[in-house]
Formats: C-alpha cells, structure tokens, sequence
C-alpha cells in the first residue's frame, strides 16, 4: 500500500494551483481531481450542488431541491423486550440549507493521491425563528487506495447552539425509475422504492404485518409480532438498477435509516455526528454485488459433504435419533446429518393459550437424560451411518439452577462472578435479558478479552470436543442499548456506546467462532468440515460465515413471516453480499389463536403440505436442506410422521442431491470467485425488465441456468410464471420438456414434487445432467398423502 507519509507539502501545492473554473463567482474552483478517473464537480451560488463523474460519467450527485447534508437533536426512543425493539424516530430542529465556504484538498489517509476533497460550510435553517439553532459541516471525498474503482465519503456535524445535534443526514440523487435491493434480511418486499427501511438487528417478530398473527402476538408480548421492517440483520447497503452500490463504513453500525419515499433522491439517516461511506457505479448489479464484496468480504466455502442429501432436524434422545435416521434410510432419504438443537436439554415455556413451547437449557454441556454418551453417540452416527451432527449455540448463558435433572456446571454463574458477562452499570450485576416468559439469562460480552478466552475454551472442552461437524449460532440481537449498559473493561464500559455496539454484535459474534475454529486440534481439517450458520448480522459479518440461515418464519403460507418470506430474504441478502443462504424446511413458529375445535391447543400447526412444498422450495433455492421440528413439534407435521410425508421428504431431499453438482459448480464459481449469490432474484438478470422488479417471491434464478416458480399456497397443483427476457431467450421445463420463449406467462403443472423449474437457453452448464438424470428417474414419481 503506498504510503502518504510526507505528503502534505505537495498537497498544499496542489490547492494553491487548483483554480481552473470558479463556481458561480466565488472564488473556488469548481473541477476537483479524485484518484486516477473521478472529479467531483461543484455548483456555488443557489445551486450547491455536486456531481462526482468517472470518466465523465456521473457516478453521485446532489440537488439544489434537498440540501444534500442535515441534521436534527432528539433522540431516538428504542423500546423492547426480549429482543423486539420498537423504534420511535426523533427528528427535531432539522436544518433545510447549508452554505459552502470553503472547498480544498486536505491530507488523507487511504486515499489513493494522499489527499481527499474537503468540503466545510454551515448548516442554515435549522427550525428556529430567530436563527438560534445552526452548525457546521464539514464533508470529505476520497478514492480509496486499496480499492480505487469508488469513491469514500465522510461527512461531520456539529451544532453551534445549545441545542445539540445527534443525527446526520445524507441526500442524495436518484430518479423515478431507479429500484434498490439489499440492505439485509428484507422479508416483505421486492424492490425498496417508496420504502423507508430502518438498519437495526433486532427479533425480526412473529406475523411481521400477516393478520390476525400479528396482533395476536402484540398481545402476548411487546412488539412480539414486529412489522414489515423488522429483520435480524443491520445491513446498511444496497445496489440499485442502475448499476450502483452504496454502503455505510463497517465501524458505522450505530442507527440508520435509509428513505426512498421520495422519487427523486436518497435519504440517510445516521445516529451520529460522523457517517462514513462508499459508493460506485458498476457494469451493472451482478458487478455492483461483486464490487460491495471486494470491501465486505466473501462468505467462507461450504463443506462439500452438505452436497449429498438432507440435514434432519430431530429432538428427543439417542434412541428417536437412531430410529428416525434408520427409517428414513429405508424411505431412501439421503440423510447427511442430523441437527440435534436439544443436545443442552429441553425445558417448556408456557404461553397465555394453555401450550407449552419447546425451549432449550443455554448452559452449553450435553444433557444426560436426553444424550447419556453424548460424544460417543455421535461418533457412532458417523462411523455406523455416514451421518455428521450439528448441535446448537448461543451467546446467551442461562441460569440453571431450576433444571430439574441437574447440571455439571454452571456458566452463568462462571460468567457473573468473573464479569464475563454483559453488565448493567446501575445494578452492577449483569445485565439480565429475557426471551419471552420464564427464560432470562445473560449475555457473553464479545468486548471482554477474559471472557472470550473462557469461553473459547468451554466451547474447545464442551461442544467440539464431540466430534460434531458444526452448529447453528443463533441469536446476537439482544444486546441491550440503554446507556448504562456496559461492555469489556470498566473504562471500555464507560466509553463504548451500546446503541452503537448493537449492531456490532452479530459480527462479534461471528467472528469469534472462526477464532474458535483456527484454535481447535486439526484446526484445517475441522473447519474444512465445519457448518456453522446464524441468523444474525451486520456489515461485514458474512466473511466470517459460510452460511446465513433465514431465521425463524410462522408455519404459515403468509407472504411477511411464512414461506414466502423466505424467497425474498434470500434475494435480498444475495444482494447485501451473503451468498450462500437456507431456511428451516418447514418452518418453526407455530402461531397462536384462541382455543377452538380446529385448533384445540391454540395454535396452528404444520400441515404436511406446507412441510412438503417447503422441502420442494429448500431443494431448489437453498445452499444446504435443513429441517425443523418447530417450537411445539407435537402439533406440526415431520418428516418422520408417517410414511407419506417421510416420502415426501424423501423424494426433495433426493432433488437437492441431484442439484448438488450443479450447485457447487455455482457456489465454487459465481460465488466464490464474484461474490454473486446462489438464489437470484430476477432483477439481478434483467434490470431493465419493470415486471422482473417487482418479483420478490414468485420466481427466481438458482445460480444463472436454473429459472424456479416454486408452489407456496396451498391446494395449488399448477403455477402461471413470467419468463423473463425476449423471444431470443428460452426456458425448458424440466418435468415436460416443452420449451417456451421469454418475456411471455406460461402456465405449467406442478403437482407435489415438481416444483416448476426451467433450465435456461439451452444451458449445458456443469451439473445439470446429474438434474436431468433425477427427472428421467422419478419423472413417474407420485406424492401422495
């Protein structure tokens, strides 16, 4: 990297000559070089306006219309418990103006010619009649030396009255037709035009907006239903149809907000006084995705073995393990593990119907009820029957001193008494943080180097020393966000902002377990067979991972929190830079209603339809087929209920298998190489095309040469679907062999089993015969149930 040490002098030379074009008048050049390819451009006088080009071609600009810097006092109020936090926004005393004074080159950092574009000036119209309330800016732009393709922006705030500021405000240009994707976990929607989307991890709810499940769940718990924006991950980042990509710093985890309620520009919103970014202009979106991943980072590879067949989700002991693997044996399942999240043991949480739900004990030792030989158990499972183990974790330590059949250790008591754990600076005790009734527990802090090296060695002595290949990492949103919350040391705890570590967390949290794994005996061979997948994430989390699980949606057909919501989450995180992604086959919350002959238990189980069409969907959109018990598994569907939903099972998990070359072709390729993502949304492939832009679930790619319409209502037996593209574009339907054009709707069947999948344009890709061979096969396979 080259070095800008003794620069300054040659940079103070450059502002003295810089005098080409004055803008408006005043005085100030209005042409500014940036890097090799850019110049920022700048209006003075009415107008303050500036354009950033790359070779002439605009990349960013701002409008007369929006002063492009603001900010506002207040703060926000973020109210919740176990983990939904409502948001409430404050925005008082927001400046409309500002006025440019000076613009000049100053010494830089990471920029590529040592010095960045400085522009300072103050903030006007600030809500006051008599002009009491103002302030400065200040705005920099750079080309960042390791990456110089984009352009790196910081823009600072502050007041000059009594009244502070606490928020910056960014706005910039866009246009009617422009559409944006990204920005994490979005379950609701397709394109984000119109939309205003708060960047905040958090429980993403239950119902999400379906009705009556949300509000029955607002009933039960505060917020527990959430709405169409609460998602588990802070993702500030989107790439648009234009071929852009914006992106807030990975130190920027405070709030945000980002606003595309208005047609004509782009608002962010960030709860600081300094915000920090990037944006670019790429050959399109699949090069804007692979341009965000140059800075984010690339998911790490997905062990080869998940490949092969089906990870059943089973809970209840060693002997239902063995019988249920055995029995899906005979059905011809291909069953490559077992997921075993009770492996801790199991504890019941009652709800206002009458049920209980199914909880698990976070005290991170093997149960000896449940698994009495727990390492041996799951050798045993490898050696006997090829079959690998995923166990569960999370940072959550629970206190266990209620567990009815004992316990070895304690670590909650560990983690209190050393301070190992998130601490309460009022109480000066920890911070106990509930997850709904009768669960609360504490939560290890990330920031404490004593404490991830106590629990680097419980998870080395406790959960590897099974020989597992892996686990879910669950949770990393519930970090609390009240001022006297604290984390590391006692001077860190002062210092370190929890709203600001919030969403910090979830990459803390991943991070720590690719620590964890590097410090593991036969560390290379362990990771290399290592799946460990989490619900949870921030910017930059992802090149720790090799694999983002959707989280947990309703047992429902709903579009924001069922099956449906699925699809469209894993679009949008493609987008955000998490390329390899899956869902809970069959979901896992059943939701609540109240008692009636239907539904005696008050609440809704799984049907073994729903189980069926979302194992079809795991097969052809997701990077690994994992199944789910639910949270009141004795009501829902399993796969091992009876004989035809076991053969159900069955025959997608033998589809998922069939894929497997074709997906790892994509994953090994696109993915690893370009940062693309294995599930597509349509737009990705055709932005320019209005009706692909509005596609979030109906449809999608699978890698580029696989086009999928799954089923995702019930009693549905044939599926209309737009083909994308022109009459130069072909899509050959696997089950039928007819072969359509694009840019028209065909209708297909598309009983139980067959999923509409298209192979497109003739595609010979890698992998694909294996496909055609499993159609050929099982074209005569009938589900029945």
């Amino acid at each position: 990297m080259r070095s800008c040490r003794g620069s300054l002098g040659a940079i103070l030379a450059i502002s003295l000559v810089a005098t080409r074009c004055d803008a408006a008048g005043s005085g100030i050049p209005s042409r500014w070089g940036l890097g090799n390819d850019f110049t920022l451009s700048w209006s003075g006088g009415s107008s303050q306006e500036i354009v950033i080009r790359r070779n002439d071609t605009s990349i960013w600009s701002t409008s007369k219309d929006h002063s492009f810097v603001s900010a506002t006092s207040g703060d926000d109020i973020f109210a919740g418990e176990s983990g939904n936090f409502k948001i409430t926004q404050v925005d008082n005393d927001k400046c409309n103006g500002l006025d440019v004074t000076e613009l000049l080159y100053v010494p830089w950092n990471n920029s590529l010619t040592c010095h960045s574009v400085a522009m300072r000036g103050q903030l006007l119209d600030c809500g006051s009649e008599d002009g009491s309330v103002g302030g400065n800016f200040s705005a920099y732009f750079w080309v960042p030396q390791d990456l110089p393709d984009r352009v790196a922006f910081q823009v600072d705030v502050a007041s000059t009255s009594k009244a502070p500021f606490t928020k910056t405000h960014l706005t910039f240009n866009s246009h009617a037709n422009e559409d944006f994707y990204g920005l994490g976990a979005q379950a609701s929607f397709a394109s984000l035009k119109n939309r205003s989307v708060p960047i905040f991890s958090r429980e993403q709810g239950v119902g999400r907006g379906d009705e009556p499940t949300t509000q029955i769940q607002n009933i039960v718990g505060f917020f527990a239903g959430g709405d169409r924006f609460t998602t588990y991950t802070a993702i500030p980042q989107y790439v648009s149809t234009d071929g852009k990509a914006f992106y807030l710093e990975d130190s920027r985890t405070a709030y945000a907000n980002f606003d595309f309620t208005r047609a004509d520009s782009v608002t962010v919103r960030y709860n600081g006084l300094s915000v920090s970014g990037q944006f670019l202009l790429a050959d399109g979106m699949f090069d804007a995705v692979g341009k965000t991943t140059d800075y984010v980072g690339k998911m790490r590879s997905l062990p080869r073995w998940v490949d092969d067949g089906a990870i059943m989700g089973i809970q209840g002991g060693q002997g239902k393990v063995e019988r249920i693997i055995k029995e899906a044996r005979d059905a011809d399942c291909p069953v490559v593990g077992v997921w075993l999240q009770d492996w801790t043991g199991t504890r019941l949480q009652a709800t206002p119907t009458g049920i209980n739900i199914s909880r698990l004990w976070w005290n991170w030792e093997s149960d000896e009820a449940l698994y009495p030989q727990w390492p041996t158990f799951v050798q045993n499972l490898r050696d006997q029957y090829s079959v690998r183990t995923l166990s569960y974790l999370n940072p959550f330590l629970a206190n266990v001193s209620t567990k009815a059949d004992g316990f070895r250790r304690s670590l909650f008591d560990e983690g209190r008494h050393a301070s190992y754990l998130v601490r309460n600076l009022t109480t000066r005790d920890v911070a106990i943080v509930p997850s709904g009734p009768g669960i609360e527990a504490g939560i290890l802090d990330l920031r404490n180097a004593a404490a991830r090296r106590w629990f680097a060695r419980v998870l080395t002595d406790q959960v590897w020393n099974a020989n597992i290949s892996g686990f879910m990492c669950d949770f990393g949103e519930y970090t609390p966000v009240t001022r006297d919350t604290g984390f590391g040391d006692d001077d860190a705890a002062v210092s370190l902002d929890p709203l600001v570590y919030h969403n910090r967390y979830p990459r803390d949290w991943a991070s720590f377990q690719q620590d964890v794994l590097k410090s593991l005996p036969r560390s290379a061979e362990r990771a290399a067979d290592a799946l460990i997948f989490h619900r949870s994430a921030s910017l930059g989390a992802g090149r720790s991972m090799n694999l983002f699980w959707a989280g947990d949606q309703s047992i429902a057909w709903a579009r924001n929190d069922g099956i449906k919501s699925v699809v469209s989450i894993l679009g949008h995180m493609g987008v955000s830079g998490y390329a390899h992604a899956h869902s809970d086959v069959g979901g896992y919350t059943s939701t609540f209603v109240l008692p009636n002959a239907e539904y005696p238990y008050g609440a809704i189980g799984r049907t073994a339809e729903l189980l069926g069409r979302w194992g079809e969907l795991a097969a052809v959109s997701s990077a690994v087929f994992r199944s789910h018990e639910g949270n009141i598994p004795g009501i829902n569907a399993q796969a091992y209920t009876n004989g035809s939903t076991l053969a159900w099972y069955a025959h997608s998990a033998r589809l998922f298998r069939a894929l497997g070359p074709y997906r790892r072709h994509v994953l090994d390729g696109e993915c690893a190489t370009k940062g693309w993502p294995l599930l597509r949304l349509p737009v990705l492939h055709h932005p320019n095309d209005r009706r692909a832009r509005s596609i979030g679930y109906e449809s999608f790619f699978l890698g580029p040469d696989l086009y999928v319409a799954p089923v995702l209502d019930p009693g549905v037996k044939a599926v209309k679907v737009y083909l994308l593209g022109s009459s130069k574009d072909s899509y050959t339907h696997i089950w039928s062999g007819a072969t359509f054009s694009g840019g028209v709707d065909v209708t297909v069947d598309a009983p139980w089993g067959k999923p509409a999948a298209f192979v497109v344009n003739h595609a010979a890709t890698t992998g694909l015969s294996d496909l055609m061979d499993f159609v050929r096969k099982e074209n005569a396979t009938v589900i029945k149930m």
